[in-house]
């Protein structure tokens, strides 16, 4: 029996790659304005970090009910069971819609086999456990399979990250404004991951840009496990040379199978804001 391998836009999966893997992308939007989009172009991606630099509040919005529903629906009239790998709970409503969108789609089709996952991940950490997915199934693995591996490693995949400016977090409620305004002041950089509950959390503290990017290195040298057998993913919040720079650093000191470089999406980046830095692998344990 044939099954489809269903996301969303928290896992900054381009076009390109949904794609190339052949990916269902269920979008979450943003509003620019009085503009709404669910979609991302290159042109779009630089015109939205552009606006982020003046300081312009844009809104972002969870994927809804009715259009998970509708999705998956599509699908499962074909004949198709449903991998969905969502955004972290502790990030999005996101999950919380998928799942009550699941529970009515499996009284309504009860012999399809339909799997929501909660990632508890979030932009290319998310990603790079969909690109396990689809490589699993290209290799002929069965859903349940899939699934089942997913659950087991998600806990595994770490995400560390820095922020070039703390006012995005403030102005989204992650940090209070004494916090906001002492980094400013200080010029402290935070060190930041997702935790076990999906969530974002603050793990360390330096001073300046490049220290805080030499610190994401070297956290990833000393956790990475087996990186020859692993592609590290990067990402950005429209800081190209800085994502370049983390990789050929890595390149120096471990040997990993790869590496590849993607866009910080707006539904995310507008939380953390231009100038966003962060590396996604495989570890013992997040960290």
């Amino acid at each position: 029996m044939s099954y489809v391998i269903f996301s969303d836009s928290g896992s900054d999966y381009s076009d390109l790659m949904a794609k190339k893997n052949d990916v269902k992308i269920i979008p979450l939007s943003y509003i620019i304005g009085d503009k709404e989009y669910d979609y991302v172009t290159d042109e779009l991606m630089k015109e939205t970090y552009a606006a982020l630099r003046r300081k312009e509040n844009i809104k972002t919005s969870c994927a809804n009910e009715f259009t998970i529903f509708s999705l998956l629906e599509d699908e499962l009239k074909k004949g198709n069971d449903i991998l969905y790998l969502a955004f972290s709970s502790g990030l999005s409503a996101t999950y919380e819609n998928a799942s009550k969108a699941c529970d009515a789609l499996r009284k309504k089709y009860p012999e399809r086999k339909i799997y929501l996952i909660d990632s508890l991940s979030a932009s290319l950490g998310q990603g790079l456990l969909l690109s396990y997915a689809c490589e699993f199934r290209d290799q002929g693995e069965s859903i349940d399979d899939i699934a089942k591996f997913l659950e087991s490693n998600k806990l595994r995949m770490s995400h560390l990250f820095t922020v070039d400016e703390m006012f995005y977090l403030y102005r989204n409620g992650r940090i209070t404004k004494s916090t906001f305004l002492v980094a400013r002041f200080a010029k402290i950089k935070p060190i930041m991951h997702t935790d076990d509950n999906g969530k974002l959390t603050a793990i360390d503290k330096v001073i300046g840009r490049k220290k805080a990017l030499l610190t994401i290195i070297d956290k990833v040298v000393q956790t990475i496990e087996e990186p020859e057998k692993q592609v590290i993913y990067i990402a950005h919040g429209d800081c190209i040379k800085e994502a370049e720079y983390v990789k050929e650093e890595l390149s120096k000191r471990i040997n990993a199978k790869g590496y590849f470089i993607g866009y910080i999406s707006p539904v995310i980046g507008v939380h953390s804001g231009p100038g966003t830095l962060a590396v996604f692998y495989f570890s013992k344990h997040r960290i």
